[in-house]
């Protein structure tokens, strides 16, 4: 079993502005740092299939559009990300038949577009908001405020999304 995160990147235009949807995670109970919908594929999921389904759990958006280059054929899922991350330290596995051994992580981020209204919190999720390119400059600039396996496509998505502004 390969076990991998879809990371969501929303865009939306509202009132004329770009927008980004971020969460704060809640996996321990308590609310931690802003990180970017997604998480880990279930068994025999496509990639896509587990992005999809993890920005329902999490923030109950349906994605409806993914920018960039995707096929599925046979058994091959071929697609061309926003992003890569390897997560170098990993975790503990908490049960199952991993339990105790320590794995690591690679996620892809993918840019897309949702419909819906987002939840006001969902699976491992809070503080599900809509924030402005310029907003997530600031949550990455807050010591501890960001996600680390999202740092990284949210640095790329700042630069890009506040270049061609005046």
């Amino acid at each position: 079993m390969i076990y991998y995160n879809a990371r969501a990147i929303i865009e939306r235009i509202i009132n004329g502005e770009k927008m980004v949807l971020v969460q704060r995670c809640f996996r321990t109970g308590v609310a931690k740092h802003f990180e970017f919908p997604g998480g880990c594929n279930e068994w025999g999921e496509s990639i896509i299939d587990t992005l999809k389904r993890e920005v329902m759990e999490e923030v109950g958006l349906s994605v409806t559009k993914i920018y960039g280059y995707h096929t599925d054929k046979d058994d091959v899922e071929t697609f061309v990300p926003y992003s890569v991350y390897f997560g170098k330290q990993g975790w503990i596995f908490q049960s199952g038949e991993f339990e105790g051994k320590r794995g690591k992580s690679v996620g892809v981020h993918f840019k897309c577009e949702a419909d819906g209204k987002p939840l006001e919190s969902g699976d491992k999720s809070t503080e599900i908001q809509w924030v402005t390119p310029y907003r997530l400059r600031e949550l990455l600039d807050e010591p501890n405020m960001f996600s680390e396996i999202d740092m990284g496509a949210a640095e790329l998505y700042t630069t890009e999304a506040t270049a061609n502004t005046c």
